[in-house]
């Protein structure tokens, strides 16, 4: 009687293994990971220090065990990661319109347009880094060396 039910339960574990390989803290770091890539994938400097921020802040967490802590770090990094490739997710189509709108407008006013559209994108930047920072504002301080 073992031998029928045990295959169905090692195909269960197996499917699940396989399909799950990671735990929590790893699907984060991915999810992280690839929405820094699709917000800074054409400014290699920004990316890099995004991701390192990234990894600096898991370090600092790297300690904890408490799972309750755990699950909401966890949470929050996955909410980061949304917000992140919802807000800040660079958008092609969104550039080749603001360069084509450019090519047709006069000089004097092509200048003031693309002034008004860095302005509009360093406004952007500077609220969802605000966003940003309240959703880490919510997790517990580090442990003793990162005070």
């Amino acid at each position: 009687m073992t031998s029928i039910t045990s295959p169905s339960l090692m195909e269960t574990v197996q499917r699940s293994v396989s399909t799950s390989g990671w735990n929590p803290q790893q699907k984060c770091f991915r999810n992280l990971m690839k929405s820094l890539r699709d917000a800074y994938f054409h400014d290699r400097s920004k990316l890099f220090w995004a991701r390192h921020r990234v990894l600096v802040e898991f370090y600092k967490y790297s300690k904890v065990e408490d799972h309750a802590t755990i699950e909401l770090l966890v949470g929050l990094g996955n909410e980061i990661a949304t917000f992140v490739s919802q807000y800040m997710k660079m958008d092609v189509e969104r550039i080749v319109k603001h360069n084509q709108k450019m090519l047709s407008l006069p000089v004097d006013k092509a200048k003031r347009y693309r002034a008004d559209y860095y302005l509009h994108e360093r406004q952007h930047e500077s609220w969802c880094k605000q966003k940003i920072k309240a959703i880490m504002n919510r997790r517990p301080p580090p442990p003793y060396p990162f005070f």
